[in-house]
């Protein structure tokens, strides 16, 4: 059951195998801030051991919330779980598993959209290079830029 739980109770996971750069913070902070509901959708899980509210999984969010200054996060708090169970919990909470249909993000999402759900611009477009000609003609710098594309579909970025 999701309980709404004071910030301040709880206990992130010293060993938190998952890590997030500062440019990574700001756009979960931001991400937060546009659409706090989705914690409701997204809680996190705490482990209750011997009185403390140990986050195993939502350490990033839970920064986030501080940095926000909210008072409390959507949480399910089971008590004393097994400690396998809480560290193949922590894998499958952060680990994804099958692929993206890179046409279908193509298409149908605009990049700076993706890229504030958390994608990086390289592995959108692949890291395509401008590509440079001789100049023919005496003009310019002889560079000619060629468009994007995308490295799985070939469609113009």
């Amino acid at each position: 059951m999701t309980e709404n739980f004071p910030i301040k109770n709880l206990t992130l996971l010293e060993r938190n195998p998952r890590k997030i750069t500062k440019d990574q913070m700001q756009k979960l902070c931001r991400s937060i801030e546009e659409d706090p509901n989705f914690l409701q959708h997204r809680p996190v899980l705490v482990n209750l051991v011997e009185g403390k509210h140990i986050v195993y999984a939502g350490n990033q969010r839970v920064r986030a919330a501080k940095q926000l200054k909210m008072k409390e996060i959507p949480c399910i708090i089971e008590k004393d779980l097994p400690d396998d169970i809480v560290k193949q919990r922590i894998i499958k909470d952060n680990k994804t598993y099958g692929e993206f249909d890179f046409d279908i993000l193509a298409n149908e999402w605009e990049i700076d959209t993706l890229i504030d759900c958390g994608f990086v611009a390289e592995d959108l477009i692949g890291g395509v290079k401008d590509e440079i000609e001789p100049a023919g003609d005496g003009e310019g710098d002889g560079k000619v830029k060629t468009p994007k594309t995308c490295p799985h579909c070939n469609g113009i970025l």
